[in-house]
């Protein structure tokens, strides 16, 4: 794993003093505030705002004419397309616009783009389609600002009303009504809406303009795209989506509970991120790898029956979009390694035939592993369509700009962009794209961050700091989940978790006992740090509830071992390790992961755990156990029936290694 570099907030003492006061906040929460950005003020309107306290949509610039146009449409009962996008924020805004118009007895229907086929945004051809059916009005929902050209070839034909949440370009689309919060000229406060709660917006205005009310339904929706678009949770977003979970709670739309019925959350107080890991992926997979429509199919259904067999399609679909994703990064991540230094400072990879709608999430993986700005390519007829992912402090946008020459179409922002190449062009891009990181980038750039909100020693993490800082939910941008740092900790064990031992338990000692410190996907550290090691961790927290006893528990964000660790492997700790292996592994092929377990319950005690894994490396490499692998891909031991019982040999082999301190 990358090393990474801690940066801990330093924190304002006398704000953080205010906010105790003025809001009767723990102290650990007021230091939270205070590195988020909020005050007195702002931070009574984050920790208690309501709905009622949502801003008037008719400041949105453009809802005053879209409003008009809609009811007069509506009172000549005449035919309302919605048009959405394929991602979660457009299937969350198609379904909510088309329930709300549902209501009001409108003819309304809904068109959704086929991703590989039409792309993103309004398609000419489509247009025309729905046009000739009779469509008097369409509305666009999370898309349409950018679609200056094709709204003038149907603006005579057809009425239309854009809502969308995107950056504005130089020539705002003439429809007859644009509502867009970050269009020239709108004086609406919040700057922070998704698509979908642009919908929103619409549908509480012909609401409140209908009975004076606001509108409160399918917020459990709203929550739903507003957090799947990872647009920062203050403001109303925060307010609508704290609604929202606690409608999927306590009355959820059918679909959705469908949707968590699959997902295995039924019974579970839903949260951000059961949406962003869990519900939202289920139905971004139909976007990406079938057809999105499916998915706002689920939303809008009345029927619980018809509802979880579309949960139950989709979850397959998930399935496969997992098993797509998964090739297709073994692949690219191969491609990395076997490029070397021509991947030193931003990794493009491609492949012939990848499907586009898993290459932006290989991209995101590629990051994480390897900490570069990467770009991943579906090629298709001579053509490369790229996916983009960025990294602190490197705006790839610009990257893509700088060699525009290059490219058929580009398009995003800071953190991640799209486009297109000529794939005879692919190896130039990268070549111009190195030297420009060269000039960018410096080395410390290419580690990876962790920024820590304070330090906390480890006999002062109870249930109470977790109810405390809970204060602060939902997480998401502009509100990240808090991130604390142990700096030193004694380990009590180490444990491998799940059915495939790919997490790893770091138990911490503490002067009531101890703690668990869980690390998703790291079964690298069962090697690395063993009991009596002192450790660093950074770590969030979460409550663990078993059996009725509730405890704080680490989720690692990262760890490291404190002072330099060394392993002596002694001649005698040798033999006798050799006598254990040979009486374990000739009673048949164990798993690496059992073969371990039993070194470590049954090593001499002479050995501490680290020198007794370097011991089980060292038979390994010298063939007295042979490894290779089951039916899933596991790695498994056995016993070298020839090597193993060449003992005179192998003893004295072991003089050799034992003469030097090895490091792990």
């Amino acid at each position: 794993m990358i090393k990474k570099r801690w940066l801990v907030k330093s924190g304002d003492t006398t704000q953080e003093n205010r906010l105790v006061n003025d809001l009767g906040v723990t102290p650990v929460v007021a230091k939270l505030l205070v590195n988020r950005g909020f005050d007195s003020i702002s931070g009574q309107q984050f920790l208690y705002g309501s709905m009622d306290s949502l801003l008037d949509p008719f400041t949105l610039k453009g809802m005053i004419e879209g409003v008009a146009l809609i009811e007069d449409i509506l009172e000549q009962h005449k035919p309302i397309v919605i048009y959405g996008d394929y991602d979660v924020d457009g299937i969350t805004a198609t379904s909510l616009l088309y329930r709300f118009f549902s209501r009001l007895g409108a003819n309304v229907s809904y068109y959704i783009p086929e991703r590989q086929g039409e792309g993103y945004g309004l398609n000419l051809e489509a247009l025309e389609h729905l046009i000739e059916q009779g469509t008097a009005l369409i509305i666009t929902v999370d898309c349409g600002i950018s679609s200056y050209d094709i709204v003038e070839q149907v603006k005579d034909r057809v009425h239309m009303v854009i809502t969308d949440h995107h950056n504005a370009p130089d020539q705002i689309p003439n429809a007859d009504a644009v509502i867009n919060h970050k269009q020239p000229g709108c004086l609406y406060e919040d700057k922070n809406l998704s698509g979908v709660g642009v919908a929103f917006k619409l549908a509480q205005a012909i609401w409140l303009r209908k009975t004076g009310e606001w509108y409160r339904e399918d917020l459990d929706i709203v929550a739903l795209g507003t957090v799947a678009d990872v647009v920062p949770l203050v403001g109303e977003n925060r307010i609508v989506v704290q609604a929202g979970l606690a409608k999927m709670v306590e009355n959820p739309n059918i679909g959705i509970n469908a949707l968590i019925s699959v997902a295995g959350l039924t019974g579970k107080q839903i949260t951000a991120g059961h949406i962003g890991y869990t519900l939202a992926p289920r139905l971004n997979a139909a976007g990406r790898v079938s057809h999105a429509t499916r998915a706002v199919e689920l939303l809008v259904t009345t029927n619980a029956e018809e509802a979880l067999d579309i949960a139950d399609e989709l979850q397959a679909t998930n399935v496969e979009r997992q098993e797509l994703e998964r090739h297709i990064h073994e692949m690219a991540r191969q491609d990395v390694i076997n490029q070397g230094h021509k991947a030193d400072h931003i990794i493009v990879v491609g492949g012939e035939g990848w499907h586009p709608g898993v290459i932006g999430i290989v991209a995101s993986r590629l990051v994480e592993e390897f900490y570069k700005p990467t770009m991943v390519l579906s090629i298709h007829d001579g053509v490369g369509k790229g996916s983009c992912r960025s990294i602190e402090g490197f705006n790839v946008y610009e990257a893509l700009k700088f060699c525009e020459d290059l490219l058929l179409q580009f398009g995003g922002h800071a953190a991640a962009a799209g486009f297109s190449i000529d794939a005879a062009h692919i190896d130039e891009l990268r070549e111009r794209l190195d030297g420009y990181c060269r000039k960018q980038l410096t080395t410390e750039d290419y580690v990876p961050i962790v920024n820590i909100d304070t330090t906390l020693p480890v006999n002062d993490i109870d249930v109470e700091i977790i109810d405390n800082i809970a204060a602060l939910e939902p997480y998401g941008m502009g509100n990240s989940t808090p991130v604390f740092a142990v700096t030193s900790a004694e380990v009590q064990d180490v444990i491998l978790m799940g059915q495939l031992k790919k997490h790893c338990k770091v138990i911490l000692k503490t002067a009531q006992g101890s703690i668990d410190a869980i690390a998703w996907n790291r079964p690298d550290l069962f090697k690395q740090i063993f009991a009596g090691d002192m450790v660093k961790v950074a770590f969030s927290l979460q409550k663990n509830e078993w059996q009725g006893y509730v405890s704080p528990q680490l989720m690692i964000q990262d760890i490291e071992l404190l002072g330099e660790q060394h392993i002596v492997l002694t001649t005698e700790g040798l033999r006798e390790m050799y006598l254990v292996v040979k009486q374990i592994a000739r009673g048949g092929r164990l798993s690496q992961y059992q073969m371990e377990q039993e070194v470590l319950r049954r090593h001499p005690k002479n050995q501490n755990n680290a020198s007794a894994m370097m011991a089980l490396q060292v038979f390994k490499e010298l063939g007295i156990i042979l490894e290779d692998e089951n039916d899933d891909g596991l790695p498994m031991y056995r016993w070298n029936q020839v090597q193993g019982k060449l003992d005179l040999v192998t003893s004295i082999t072991f003089l050799t290694y034992s003469k030097q301190e090895v490091s792990p």
